[in-house]
């Protein structure tokens, strides 16, 4: 009887080893599973913004500096919020949006009131729309709007936008410029039904997984403004404007300008 006990236990004992080694080789490891592990949205931006583009074509300057001596006192520069290399040129971007909303950093630049100019060119440098406005603010983030005047971008189409902020109206060859490209695309229909059926908060990452920069961090300012007690959304704001260079310190507020419908004067001298 306990020859038999103990060959039994040895049997069961030999089942139990034989399925712990089957669920252990089935068991992805920890660095495995660390590499499955979903990104969040910061890492998910962060890929996107370093990543390629369609066409690996890179135009345009993202940040802006004035001419020394034209603009004194200038300790910053003009930032456009958008990816670009190591050396602040520019991707061209794409877009679904018909008038998508641009975003950028104006240091205090010294003078009592500021003036900016916004221009959208076609790929062939014609004017589609040229405006220029007082900023409210002589720093921080500001959002320009197209108004809805504007004709609807044009899908396929490549455009041009520059930026211009103004230190001497009587001498425009000290502004300071910055400036990019966008491409408006076909929304599909995979990408239209996920925007149907996603929450504010999804819908960032499906902007960002669609490496569609403007709505991406347009999005994501909306979220934080309506959401401001969310820590992980204000985190991810504050790292998301580290990536496009803001300068530490800077207040990650901004203030909306609904652009006018056309400047009656826009001569850059």
């Amino acid at each position: 009887m306990n020859q038999y006990i103990s060959t039994t236990q040895k049997v069961t004992l030999a089942c139990i080893l034989g399925l712990v080694l089957t669920h252990s080789l089935n068991l992805p490891s920890a660095q495995a599973q660390q590499s499955q592990r979903s990104p969040n949205l910061t890492e998910k931006i962060k890929r996107f913004f370093f990543g390629t583009r369609p066409g690996g074509v890179v135009k345009g300057v993202q940040r802006g500096g004035a001419v020394r001596g034209n603009c004194p006192n200038l300790d910053q520069q003009t930032i456009a919020l958008i990816p670009s290399t190591e050396k602040g040129i520019a991707f061209v971007e794409q877009t679904i949006s018909e008038r998508p909303s641009f975003w950028f950093y104006v240091p205090n630049l010294p003078a009592s009131r500021v003036d900016a100019e916004f221009v959208l060119l076609d790929s062939q440098d014609n004017e589609v729309y040229s405006a220029i406005l007082p900023l409210k603010q002589l720093s921080g983030i500001i959002n320009l709007q197209l108004p809805k005047t504007v004709p609807a971008l044009k899908e396929g189409k490549e455009y041009h936008w520059v930026f211009y902020a103004i230190c001497n109206p009587q001498n425009r060859a000290a502004d300071v410029i910055v400036n990019g490209w966008l491409k408006r695309i076909l929304v599909n229909s995979a990408l239209s039904t996920q925007l149907k059926t996603s929450s504010p908060k999804e819908r960032v990452s499906v902007y960002t997984d669609a490496k569609l920069w403007y709505e991406t961090l347009t999005a994501l300012a909306e979220l934080q403004r309506s959401n401001p007690q969310d820590t992980e959304v204000k985190t991810d704001w504050a790292n998301v404007l580290q990536l496009a260079g803001l300068p530490k310190g800077a207040p990650q507020t901004w203030t909306t300008y609904s652009l006018p419908n056309r400047t009656e004067n826009s001569s850059r001298n």
